[in-house]
């Protein structure tokens, strides 16, 4: 009688295993399908088969992060909240990103202050992850608590330093808080990292109208230095020193060179050396994160002589061809930029 009990229990066993690994094929197929529909931009297909795989497993994060994800492509915020939301309750897979969609939805939906307690929520789980740091450096930004927003800012940035959109958004605070040496700074980076895109020429006009403020010509031969209405702190040296490269540029304006070169380029160029070298001068015993990682590394640019390919480089969004003109005829010097480059 035991023998016929454990062979029909053996025999109910394989029948459940049978159907629970077709249920799951059925589930990864359906998903793969949604998947497809997704990549090609077809998001209420995607939507449709996303639904069956939940009716098939309510309780799977997969599904829950795809239902998310593709509710906000189609802008349904409160939906996006709803699935996202059961991620973060469960934890386990998808948990990271739940928070990141979650903080979404609420800010999209107005709710700044929910989406502020989600993405510390979210920084008490994984505070290593720089885009959690970045979302709420943005919420914040766009709420003006500027102190806190250039503090997550920052640790974004130091978490992972190739996130070119963590630089622009430090950017915008720093401008916002009136430190124009502080702009500048991270809009260099970020031209480095992304020197060609839609925000690229926005970035660089900022730059150089930074450049330009608190000088002005007047007539042909008289420069004025104006107040350029920026605060001055620990960057007061840099802030006079780009004021008066500037006033410089200009009572030579004149003589301009006579070269096949674009002679805005050559003078950018030129004014970044300067620059970059009154910055070297000023940072000895500075150890704050704008002079070991910015100003550090601009000075190494400076001392390896590459300062005049990183000003061609990042001009390239809005001279592209002025700078193939000069790439043409300095190529090798170019080439050893890029390795130096790839090398840090």
């Amino acid at each position: 009688m035991m023998k016929g009990k454990r062979n029909y229990l053996l025999g109910l066993f394989i029948i459940v295993s049978h159907l629970l690994l077709a249920q799951s094929d059925e589930l990864e197929t359906i998903l793969d399908r949604g998947k497809v529909e997704f990549e090609r931009g077809n998001y209420e297909e995607a939507l449709t088969w996303f639904k069956q795989a939940y009716k098939l497993d309510r309780g799977s994060n997969k599904v829950c992060y795809e239902l998310a994800l593709t509710h906000l492509s189609l802008g349904n915020d409160e939906d996006v909240a709803v699935y996202s939301g059961k991620i973060i309750k469960r934890g386990g897979e998808f948990q990271e990103d739940a928070f990141l969609l979650n903080g979404s939805a609420w800010e999209n939906l107005g709710r700044a202050e929910r989406a502020l307690k989600i993405y510390k929520e979210g920084l008490e789980h994984f505070p290593s992850s720089y885009l959690l740091h970045y979302n709420l450096a943005l919420a914040l930004f766009n709420e003006k608590e500027y102190d806190e927003a250039q503090e997550y800012a920052i640790n974004a940035i130091e978490l992972y330093p190739a996130h070119s959109s963590s630089h622009l958004l430090l950017a915008y605070i720093m401008y916002d808080k009136g430190e124009r040496i502080q702009t500048m700074l991270p809009l260099y980076y970020f031209l480095l990292i992304e020197q060609n895109s839609n925000r690229s020429v926005g970035a660089y006009d900022l730059l150089h109208a930074l450049w330009d403020q608190g000088v002005r010509k007047k007539g042909q031969r008289e420069i004025q230095l104006l107040n350029a209405g920026y605060e001055h702190s620990e960057f007061g040296e840099a802030e006079l020193a780009v004021s008066l490269i500037k006033s410089a540029e200009l009572a030579n304006d004149s003589n301009k060179v006579n070269s096949l070169y674009n002679t805005r380029l050559i003078r950018f160029a030129e004014n970044n050396s300067a620059f970059f070298k009154i910055l070297s001068e000023s940072s000895e015993g500075k150890y704050s994160f704008w002079w070991e990682f910015y100003v550090g590394f601009f000075e190494k640019i400076e001392r390896s002589h590459f300062t005049e390919s990183f000003s061609y480089f990042i001009s390239s969004c809005k001279y592209n061809d002025d700078v193939l003109l000069w790439l043409s005829d300095n190529h090798q010097d170019f080439q050893k930029f890029t390795k130096w480059m790839e090398a840090q």
